[in-house]
């Protein structure tokens, strides 16, 4: 698991003697979704799947060009 988050967990259910993780499965804060990444990745922090990321960045700008005119 990634430094101790409680949203990872391994994606497999098999016993842990003897098993190396491929991947570790991380939940998206936003929209609950399950994300799959290599053991030896991170998961983000905070933990956002890019498609939300995309989705808040998006919204700023159009907030932002809505304010400016």
């Amino acid at each position: 698991m990634t430094h101790g988050s409680s949203n990872t967990q391994p994606a497999s259910d098999l016993p842990m003697i003897g098993v190396t993780w491929r991947s570790i499965q991380w939940i998206c804060l936003v929209c609950g979704g399950a994300e799959e990444i290599a053991s030896d990745e991170e998961a983000p922090t905070p933990p956002v799947c890019s498609t939300c990321y995309r989705l808040a960045v998006a919204e700023a700008l159009a907030g932002l060009l809505g304010v400016r005119r």
